[in-house]
């Protein structure tokens, strides 16, 4: 792909003057991740860094809209993909804080007539990737009720015996989803508006409860060519086929749930004390219970589990070739890094490591 150097020093130069009165005032630190933002052919998203007490660097590149030259912020909202499987996790662990559910409990004890090699799969299975479901079922715009998905699930072969192995699956997300409705009597997105999202104060974190009217939601860039013409506008997330609950289940629960950067430092803070949970519930999310295949990672309560230069970290990012977002805390030390991008590249997915160097 050919480098538009031009357009990429323009950027890079009017974004961090946004972030920045005088970029010689910058921090070398600051300055050092400038460059490696700088590096990356026409970045177009947001790169966040803090702790609990303060954001150590904001700062926006490329637009939200290019048609309308509108720059991207720390209030622009970002279709943040798998990172929504994070939440699912916790939206369960809030169920099971209530008395809703036990890790242990089967599928067949929550839903009627499940084949008997599906009976036996626990929350914990979903949890932890080890249920034996496959990765999906069908396209994340596919149009499905919750029983067609359930039925569907269902009738596939699994991958193995469950609670043996290691298999990534959303189709365990959105089941882990379609559980806390049944379980809550309330929607997937309402649960964790009430249990997650207000009680951490983020207020754009969600699919369609938010005023997205008069947010600022960013437009999805094919960038890579992948489904259009490189870089064909290709709407907001909302502006593909929802239903009125946000996504169909092929997506609902497992990814795409918007959000800003902005959101990501109040659910950060509110994670880092004891309001959204208690040590021991934090103790379980964190636990490493089985291998991500050959990679030196492990799998926690929705999060990846390894260690980089922060220490012991919690991790997960997530993509649709359009968007892409990735966030790593550590669970030793007091920091945190979030990127998001409306124009996603593969090359996207080794910045936060680069950054993580520079820490």
């Amino acid at each position: 792909m050919i480098k538009n150097i031009f357009k990429a020093f323009v950027i890079l130069f009017a974004f961090i003057a946004c972030s920045s009165d005088d970029p010689t005032d910058q921090d070398p630190f600051q300055m050092r991740v400038d460059q490696i933002i700088g590096n990356e052919p026409d970045f177009n998203g947001f790169l966040l860094i803090g702790n609990s007490e303060e954001i150590t660097y904001s700062s926006g590149f490329g637009f939200s809209e290019r048609e309308n030259d509108v720059p991207i912020t720390i209030n622009t909202v970002f279709d943040i993909g798998s990172i929504t499987k994070p939440f699912t996790a916790m939206g369960i662990v809030k169920c099971e804080e209530k008395g809703l559910l036990s890790y242990n409990d089967r599928l067949g004890d929550i839903f009627m007539n499940i084949p008997s090699d599906k009976a036996a799969i626990t929350i914990l299975d979903l949890l932890t990737h080890r249920s034996g479901f496959v990765e999906s079922i069908g396209d994340d715009y596919q149009e499905i009720t919750t029983e067609e998905f359930i039925e569907e699930s269902m009738e596939t072969k699994l991958l193995f015996e469950p609670g043996t192995e290691y298999a990534y699956s959303n189709v365990g997300f959105s089941i882990l989803g379609i559980i806390i409705e049944k379980l809550s009597a309330t929607t997937y997105e309402q649960f964790l508006k009430q249990e997650i999202f207000d009680p951490a104060g983020m207020t754009t974190a969600g699919y369609v409860i938010p005023d997205y009217e008069s947010a600022e939601v960013a437009n999805g860039y094919d960038d890579q060519g992948v489904f259009s013409d490189p870089g064909t506008n290709l709407g907001k997330p909302f502006d593909l086929p929802w239903d009125d609950e946000g996504p169909f289940w092929h997506l609902k629960g497992n990814g795409g749930l918007l959000m800003a950067a902005s959101d990501i430092h109040a659910f950060y803070k509110a994670l880092s004390g004891n309001e959204l949970f208690s040590e021991a519930q934090k103790t379980a999310m964190y636990t490493r219970y089985i291998q991500e295949g050959q990679d030196n990672t492990y799998v926690g309560l929705g999060w990846s589990l390894g260690n980089t230069r922060l220490g012991s970290s919690a991790m997960h990012n997530g993509g649709n070739d359009v968007f892409f977002a990735d966030l790593v805390h550590s669970v030793e030390r007091d920091q945190f890094v979030f990127l998001a991008s409306n124009a996603a590249r593969l090359s996207q997915e080794d910045l936060i490591s680069k950054i993580l160097q520079e820490l």
